[in-house]
């Protein structure tokens, strides 16, 4: 399947498919980053000098190959009825257009969406994520701008960019080795001692790391260190650590995902942890809005304190 790689190749796609449709029209071109897709829409009216060229034609129809476009759509506008029943079809392995199927609506819309190359589509916005420190919190000012808007037009009435994503790397690692208990630590560290010098012959060196450990247990309370870690982890789940994210009102940006960044660290012998979380916010970008700003906060004291509470659970 092809991609587009570049601003030209979906203008001058989108263009001959303008030029293609005759009458009047509106067009117009979206990204969408959320798919990586390029989508030239146009707005035609039927009673224009679009209904004389089909009746002179009498057959019109534009073939397009499925390993070139990602989806063709055609629906109604007024009267407003949805997709429009015959006027999209597959053939011969081809995406069929057919606009004889448009002439009972006074506004129809066609909308024909391509592969876009996902680097291209970073480029086309310049974005920054800059950590502010509060206190017991940390707040991330977003913000991003189309870097030449203008030269994406090129007779377009309209360009959007839809939900393109900014990542802001928040770091935990710290936080985490902060608010484990020290018994925790110990424990851990003891419990790889005790697998790295085992020795039979060792017995006074084994009766007392037994003996510690067995302290260390009533510190931990009625469950094991293994079962406990295990539910650290599930604490750190992004689905949860998001409930520490919130985005300011009046932002431009939506909270999107969270995931465990790439960079992992052995917190606690055996068991490997984040060291940050990438939180990913979007936002739209039009020629009539070309930037956006909004701000993030991370409550790292309410993280910090959570951390503590679920080792004295």
């Amino acid at each position: 399947m092809s991609t587009i790689s570049d601003a030209k190749g979906l203008l001058e796609i989108a263009e001959k498919i303008s030029k293609w449709i005759i009458g009047d029209k509106q067009d117009s071109l979206r990204i969408d980053c959320m798919n990586d897709l390029g989508i030239y829409t146009t707005t035609v009216h039927v009673e224009s000098k679009f209904s004389k060229w089909v009746q002179k034609i009498g057959k019109i129809s534009k073939k397009f190959n499925p390993g070139d476009v990602y989806s063709v759509k055609v629906y109604a506008i007024n009267p407003p009825s949805g997709l429009i029943e015959g006027a999209v079809y597959t053939e011969n392995n081809e995406i069929i257009l057919d606009l004889n199927k448009v002439l009972d609506y006074d506004m129809f819309g066609l909308e024909v969406s391509y592969r876009m190359d996902t680097e291209w589509l970073k480029s086309l916005v310049s974005s920054r994520n800059s950590p502010e420190p509060l206190e017991d919190a940390l707040r991330y000012n977003l913000s991003a701008q189309l870097k030449d808007p203008y030269s994406l037009t090129k007779g377009f009435s309209e360009f959007q960019v839809e939900e393109y994503p900014v990542t802001a790397r928040v770091h935990i690692q710290e936080n985490i080795n902060l608010n484990i208990p020290d018994y925790v630590k110990r424990m851990t560290k003891l419990e790889s001692r005790m697998l790295e010098d085992y020795n039979p012959r060792n017995g006074i060196k084994i009766i007392n790391l037994q003996r510690e450990r067995a302290q260390l247990k009533k510190d931990l309370g009625k469950e094991d260190l293994i079962t406990k870690l295990n539910q650290f982890s599930v604490f750190l789940r992004p689905q949860k650590f998001v409930n520490y994210i919130t985005n300011v009102p009046g932002s431009d940006f939506r909270l999107h995902n969270c995931e465990w960044s790439e960079i992992l660290f052995r917190a606690l012998g055996m068991v490997t942890l984040p060291k940050a979380m990438n939180v990913t916010s979007r936002t739209d970008l039009t020629l009539k809005k070309p930037a956006a700003s909004g701000k993030m906060i991370y409550e790292s004291g309410k993280f910090s304190k959570d951390i503590k509470k679920f080792f004295e659970e």
